[in-house]
């Protein structure tokens, strides 16, 4: 066997082994990343895959004796035109409430999105505003002296 051929096969070898393997572990782990109006346009081509469903949650409901919880996940706060009823079960975030913008994780079943353990990430807006400086930050960097205080 010359050498040229057994580099080839070597080569090919290596490829489809590498492709393999990438196959096996990116079938299991793979989400789809989905806006609320995409999952309802088409709910059956999302049916049992997993999703991480970026909205807004909305009429929060919470089992007073469990940790069972039933939301809508909707595409706004004040114009609600699509919703995915969402369902869950553990502790969720301080900052979930009603209008909070939220991302889901976990699979469509019918009309319904089952949200997996630990699925639900919530965000608090104010806290990623920025916030008014005190004092002339070109001149300080931003910092502002100790014995500048507003009750002197």
């Amino acid at each position: 066997m010359s050498k040229a051929l057994r580099i080839v096969l070597t080569a090919g070898a290596l490829s489809v082994a590498f492709a393999g393997l990438v196959w096996t572990t990116m079938q299991d782990g793979t989400q789809f990343y989905m806006e609320v109006e995409e999952v309802v346009a088409d709910p059956e081509a999302w049916d049992g895959k997993a999703l991480q469903v970026h909205g807004y949650a909305a009429n929060v409901l919470r089992h007073p004796r469990s940790l069972d919880w039933r939301f809508e996940i909707t595409d706004s706060v004040e114009n609600r035109v699509h919703s995915i009823q969402a369902v869950y079960n553990g502790i969720v975030p301080d900052t979930f409430d009603n209008h909070a913008e939220v991302v889901a994780t976990g699979r469509l079943d019918g009309d319904v999105f089952y949200v997996d353990r630990d699925g639900i990430m919530a965000k608090c807006p104010s806290k990623y505003e920025e916030q008014p400086s005190v004092g002339d930050s070109a001149r300080t960097g931003g910092y502002v002296s100790a014995t500048d205080r507003a009750d002197n």
